[in-house]
């Protein structure tokens, strides 16, 4: 089984107007497709039309982001080889706030850790709203710039190339991370469907 937004060829951030337009649009060509791929582009219509389900497929655990804080045995490695102890310093009320205060004061932010916290939670805040995406993607890159390692901050980049309408990116994503962490199914399911 195919992602019903990429069997549709519309982004799962569309809206209904946006996605009945294209529905419209490639019905017309429909012929042109084998017999296999006409009864799964409709049953993907037939899902994606009705809100209900619509809401009930967004709503897997796969396309969900990973909102929690990353775990603790993540983080960057000493000269030694050893794994160094990553902490999550930075409460979420004085991330909201930091734009609020004075620029001398965006300065207190000295690791890479805390600096990835505070990218971390942006780009969770600016997945909360499509407008929004192009931000969330790239706080979570940002991430990936300081931690490439960081198995939430791969997986969200991900998710947010995927709700960017970004399926072939997003597939690479979820393909590089589920090299690295391949006892992930959520990863796996989201390849299943992205290929």
């Amino acid at each position: 089984m195919r992602d019903y937004y990429l069997e549709l060829g519309v982004k799962p951030s569309d809206d209904i107007e946006d996605i009945r337009k294209e529905f419209t649009k490639q019905s017309r060509a429909i012929g042109s497709k084998s017999e296999k791929e006409q009864i799964a582009f409709f049953n993907a219509w037939k899902i994606i039309q009705d809100v209900d389900k619509r809401k009930e497929y967004d709503e897997q655990p796969q396309f969900q982001l990973r909102k929690t804080s990353p775990r603790l045995t993540a983080g960057t490695k000493k000269k030694g080889g050893e794994r160094q102890q990553f902490r999550w310093g930075i409460p979420l009320m004085e991330i909201l706030m930091m734009p609020f205060k004075k620029e001398e004061n965006t300065e207190e932010i000295q690791t890479p850790e805390e600096k990835a916290n505070l990218h971390f939670t942006q780009g969770v805040l600016y997945a909360g709203d499509v407008a929004t995406f192009v931000q969330a993607k790239d706080e979570f890159k940002a991430v990936l710039d300081i931690i490439p390692d960081l198995e939430e901050g791969q997986y969200n980049y991900a998710i947010m190339c995927y709700k960017m309408g970004q399926f072939k990116q997003a597939l690479e994503c979820f393909r590089k991370y589920s090299t690295a962490f391949p006892k992930d199914l959520q990863a796996k399911k989201m390849i299943t469907l992205l290929e």
